[in-house]
């Protein structure tokens, strides 16, 4: 049976927190320079220390399932946090970039984890350092719709006014992936799902990540297309089933009042919606 590792995203650089954070003078200076996936978040003590609670409470382990990409700029504070939660230094890695400007970009850190930590033999459920789920969200059950030789990947519902901002996925009456529009104009589709970074891809997809940066650099294209991970699943879904999950919502932690909201619905102990 092919057991499932969690790779989570930590190599960006959170450019638009950390300019509000500067606006914002010394009421938040204690979080200049905290990247997004380790900022204090309802009670624990990073945003992705609600992860690993989460992954074990499903029998996944923290010092065998779970791994983290990240930067050189970054590497020392998730290396005290992967200490001070039981996560293996050998568990963490840098991507060797040191600032905003040469990122290498989401698709490529996930490939790098990948190639890095050798999890080809496994499932991946990749998890954005920045990506939450509203509290209804039953880890459970998303985990008991994957399917043999396909992936997994969760579908939220976004207002008509919003449509434009997000990646918007099209799917067939069984769930599955059959197009992927980048930010399209409201009225260029009837899908209104948007689909966050928290993909379960089946050890056969892994290959097909790898080709799509491949067929990136033959094409010369940018950073700009591979920095977007919906650009992969595009590339994917033709090639290899991804079937969806349904989620009642994501939060989005961007900006200073996306943060602050985040922690406070955290902090809260009821289930209400943020």
């Amino acid at each position: 049976m092919v057991d499932t590792k969690i790779l989570i995203l930590g190599a960006g650089y959170g450019t638009r927190l950390q300019r509000d954070l500067q606006a914002a003078g010394s009421a938040y200076e204690q979080l200049l320079g905290v990247p997004k996936a380790l900022l204090p978040m309802g009670g624990k003590d990073c945003l992705i220390t609600h992860w690993l609670d989460v992954v074990e409470q499903h029998g996944f382990k923290r010092e065998r399932d779970v791994y983290v990409v990240t930067n050189d700029a970054c590497y020392k504070d998730f290396g005290a946090w992967a200490a001070r939660n039981g996560v293996p230094e050998s568990h963490l890695v840098s991507d060797g970039t040191t600032s905003n400007e040469t990122r290498l970009g989401a698709v490529p850190d996930i490939w790098f984890g990948i190639e890095h930590f050798d999890l080809h033999a496994h499932h991946v459920l990749v998890i954005g350092g920045d990506t939450l789920f509203l509290k209804d969200f039953d880890f459970a059950r998303f985990l008991a719709e994957k399917q043999a030789d396909k992936s997994l990947v969760t579908l939220y519902t976004v207002p008509d006014d919003l449509v434009h901002k997000f990646g918007i996925v099209e799917t067939d009456a069984e769930g599955r992936i059959t197009s992927f529009l980048e930010k399209p104009a409201a009225d260029a589709t009837l899908a209104r799902h948007a689909c966050p970074c928290f993909y379960l891809f089946d050890t056969q997809s892994l290959p097909l990540i790898g080709a799509f940066l491949a067929d990136c650099r033959a094409k010369g294209l940018g950073l700009e297309h591979y920095d977007a991970t919906g650009k992969a699943l595009a590339y994917l879904f033709p090639r290899h089933p991804i079937l969806t999950y349904g989620i009642s919502g994501r939060i989005d932690v961007g900006g200073l009042q996306s943060y602050l909201d985040a922690n406070a619905y955290f902090e809260d102990g009821s289930s209400k919606d943020l």
